[in-house]
């Protein structure tokens, strides 16, 4: 078993996030058990002002998503923005229709306003975390400028609705007719129970519901929360994946904003209006909103794009995701190794990425597939200390030589061992060149002794090595060097690391194969 320890500021570090992303719904819990703590503040005018600014704040993000989309040609980032955009308008729609402010009756669309806009965002949102075909991806993004249309069209077609019969679902069982008879404390339809009326504030009842009142919480309502709660926790399970893999705050803002977006929908369908709980739901849309782009923002300065940014955000694959997520500094360290012998340029930006592959091939967690691309990139790092003569011998080393190139993973290991950050990766840079017979170095251990995290190491290590070219050799081939690491698996290689290899990259060949189609369509589109 792969063991992963994470830094104890790590660990206190999401323990902390988690507190506080369950903070909104105990809230909402001590507010519904104790009535006196959660008092009526009836401010049509401050609701129009909050909602407004919610949806700007949501065109705002949506935009620069979108605009990034355009730049990339790629459909789940077009999804991503869309998302924001839906949510974004049908808020507008719902400030619009306030009693009281811009309006001066109650429209059944004040209250299905935020759930269709949640429910449609959700679902844009699930699509943008999907892994689509690259066939499919060109065919989505072909029909934006369509899927826009689409959406606008439907806005307009609920506000003209809306202002034009305000009562057209009055014997539905999720309408406003009967719920205005409803107890404020009990809410019969989606969000708003007792708003304004030409005749002003609707006044609580004695608790009897007026006849033909519907039931309190109608199925249509608690169907559209269980789908679209359901599809925002997905996506922030998705976003949290590649937060954990990447450790990126573009993924950890992502993700509690997403969870804030699902925790608003329990607000709005058991609050009651006007009551504290009820203004929570607004308040976490707009906390939703602009947290997601803060860390747009903060990816903006780190990165310098906005497209970067959104890059980073979209779950290509944990390799993928791995790459854009290691520092300028590991580059440097890594870069500085590598250019002192033009042979093995690149060699530990493959060896970290076929290290991770075979781990993913492996179904390793993602704290595992990042450990295992951070020991591929420093695995070689201790080679700084090794003479330029012996690493760029043309011809074969003597027992003096080979046993000093042999120091490299343990100077690797010093080395790296002074970044507290890195230190879950020593086992497997120290025992990279260990082999299951006793036959490697530094030490000779033998089976289960060397940790699977090493035991990957070394064979995307010698799969690479063996594939490039060096000063005293040719490169094999690749079905040479497959065949070499099966003959030996069981004896030098870890057997269940081999296949995992072999697995990877038949994938890897599936995935460009799949690819090729798509890219020469978009090429002969062009």
């Amino acid at each position: 078993m792969l063991r992963i320890s994470r830094p104890v500021g790590v660990r206190l570090f999401d323990l902390a996030s988690l507190v506080l992303l369950a903070t909104p719904v105990l809230a909402l819990v001590l507010l519904l058990r104790n009535p006196s703590l959660d008092p009526q503040v009836q401010v049509p005018g401050f609701h129009f002002a909050i909602v407004t600014l919610t949806s700007l704040c949501g065109i705002w993000l949506a935009a620069l998503v979108l605009r990034a989309a355009d730049r990339l040609g790629e459909s789940r980032t077009f999804f991503l923005g869309l998302s924001f955009l839906a949510v974004a308008g049908f808020f507008f729609i719902h400030g619009l229709l306030t009693p009281g402010v811009v309006v001066h009756y109650v429209s059944t669309g004040i209250g299905w306003a935020p759930p269709l806009g949640l429910l449609l965002g959700a679902t844009f949102l699930a699509l943008s975390s999907e892994r689509l075909r690259p066939g499919r991806q060109s065919r989505w993004f072909q029909r934006r400028r369509g899927i826009l249309l689409g959406l606008l069209l439907v806005w307009a077609g609920f506000l003209v609705l809306s202002v034009a019969r305000p009562g057209l679902l009055a014997n539905h069982p999720t309408s406003l007719s009967g719920y205005a008879a409803t107890r404020p404390q009990r809410l019969a339809v989606p969000g708003y129970a007792a708003m304004l009326t030409p005749a002003g504030p609707i006044p609580p009842s004695d608790g009897a519901p007026a006849e033909g009142a519907p039931a309190a919480f109608p199925w249509i309502s608690m169907t559209i929360l269980g789908i679209s709660a359901g599809l925002y926790l997905l996506t922030a399970w998705r976003y949290a994946r590649n937060y954990r893999l990447t450790r990126m705050p573009q993924h950890a803002t992502v993700v509690a904003g997403v969870i804030m977006l699902a925790e608003s929908q329990l607000s709005f369908f058991f609050a009651s209006t006007w009551r504290i709980s009820w203004w929570e739901y607004h308040l976490l849309v707009l906390l939703g909103f602009a947290t997601i782009l803060y860390g747009l923002l903060t990816g903006y300065r780190q990165r310098g794009g906005v497209t970067a940014t959104i890059t980073s955000l979209m779950l290509d694959g944990s390799v993928q995701a791995l790459e854009r997520s290691y520092s300028e500094v590991l580059t440097a360290l890594v870069a500085a190794v590598e250019t002192r012998d033009p042979y093995t340029k690149g060699h530990s930006q493959k060896v970290a990425r076929i290290a991770a592959q075979i781990g993913e091939a492996m179904n390793l967690p993602p704290e595992a597939l990042r450990l295992l691309f951070q020991a591929g990139l420093l695995h070689d790092v201790g080679k700084i200390g090794i003479p330029d003569a012996i690493l760029n011998k043309p011809g074969r080393l003597t027992p003096e030589e080979l046993q000093l190139v042999r120091t490299h993973p343990l100077l690797s290991e010093d080395i790296v061992g002074r970044i507290p950050s890195l230190r879950p990766t020593l086992e497997a840079i120290r025992w990279h060149h260990e082999r299951l017979d006793g036959s490697g170095y530094p030490e000779g251990l033998r089976g289960e002794r060397i940790p699977l995290e090493a035991r990957i190491l070394a064979v995307a290590d010698v799969y690479d090595a063996m594939t490039s070219g060096r000063s005293y050799r040719a490169a094999w081939s690749e079905a040479a060097v497959l065949a070499y690491l099966r003959q030996e698996a069981g004896r030098l290689f870890d057997a269940r690391c081999v296949a995992a290899l072999h697995r990877a990259l038949q994938r890897q060949e599936e995935a460009g194969q799949a690819a090729a189609p798509a890219d020469a369509a978009v090429a002969g589109g062009s």
